[in-house]
């Protein structure tokens, strides 16, 4: 399954300190206006994994094809439990369920 990567914006900017030059800020919103390619993601997993590591934690990335959306679970190595799920598993299903409602309203008004 491919999966595309999108940058993600958000509206919250730093505010500058007096003085101090805008080139860092201007570069990280050039990195984010490009896509990300799966060498830089294969990368930035692998990163991801070790520091998670020095934390006793795993870190496993997978898709919920219904949300079309990344699912993350921080799992502790040494017992294999799921510490925490991003997004949850209960706003999975609640998002799943609303698609569904949508869909039936929008399949009945047709």
């Amino acid at each position: 399954m491919a999966l595309d990567i999108f940058p993600v914006q958000t509206s919250i900017h730093p505010v500058p300190e007096a003085g101090r030059s805008q080139a860092p800020h201007e570069a990280a919103q050039q990195r984010a206006a490009r896509p990300v390619t799966p060498a830089e993601l294969e990368s930035t997993i692998r990163d991801l994994g070790r520091v998670s590591a020095a934390f006793n934690r795993r870190l496993t990335f997978t898709v919920n094809e219904k949300l079309d959306q990344v699912v993350v679970k921080v799992v502790d190595a040494d017992t294999d439990k799921v510490v925490r799920e991003i997004p949850a598993a209960e706003l999975q299903h609640v998002y799943e369920r609303i698609r569904e409602v949508v869909g039936l309203l929008f399949d009945e008004r047709a």
